[in-house]
Formats: structure tokens, sequence, C-alpha cells
């Protein structure tokens, strides 16, 4: 499973990658408020804002191709559905699988990124 598959990312923009970029950077600028987010309802224990946020996080990363990120939305998502007490550390695998995504040459190409080893994402 990649990180990024542009193949992947490009069919569901219809091959367009001006919008791919465009998704891309709406991702990179949307789910570390989400994370934040699920780090909230975390720490106050709502299993069910925890499932709806990493449902939101999923789509992004669904939508710009990001296969890790989404398996580990997906598993949190789950995860926060049956009130799982493992959801902190899938929380932690989500917040990895979005650095190795941000990461991705492409992606920081596309995004117009320029972190720095200290950068906080997530």
């Amino acid at each position: 499973m990649k990180d990024y598959d542009e193949t992947e990312a490009l069919e569901r923009t219809a091959g367009d990658r001006e919008l791919l970029e465009d998704v891309i950077r709406f991702a990179v600028e949307d789910i570390p408020r989400i994370m934040d987010d699920i780090e909230t309802a975390l720490d106050e224990e709502r299993n069910g804002d925890v499932a709806r946020l990493a449902h939101k996080a999923k789509g992004s990363a669904g939508a710009c191709g990001a296969q890790k990120l989404y398996m580990a939305a997906l598993d949190l998502e789950m995860a926060g559905r049956d009130g799982d007490p493992d959801c902190r550390q899938r929380f932690g695998a989500l917040k990895q699988s979005f650095r190795g995504f941000v990461d991705h040459p492409e992606i920081r190409r596309m995004a117009s990124l320029d972190l720095g080893p200290d950068a906080s994402i997530g």
C-alpha cells in the first residue's frame, strides 16, 4: 500500500491534474484540523465524534490517492464506532500515515509545502 497513488488520484479527478492539485492542497490543510478535532474528541471520550471525524479524514484521503492514510482513517472510524479502547493508538497510526503522505515528494510539490523537520502537522 502506498502513501500516495497518483494513478488512483488522477482517476478520481478524471485526469485533471489542476483539480488534483487543488484537492491535495485542500487535504493537506484540512486533515490537520480534523486530526485536532479527533484528538479533542478522544480526550473527551466522544467515540461517535471520533468515528465521524475519521470518516471525514477518510474521504479527503481517498479523494487524493492517499492509500495508507485512507486505511488508517477507516481503522480509526471503525474503532470509534465500536468504542474500541485502542482508539488513541489508532489515532497515532493516522498521524503517522498523514506524515508519510505529506512527506511524499510529489505531494510536497503539488501542495507547495515547505515543511522542515520541526513542522507541526497533527
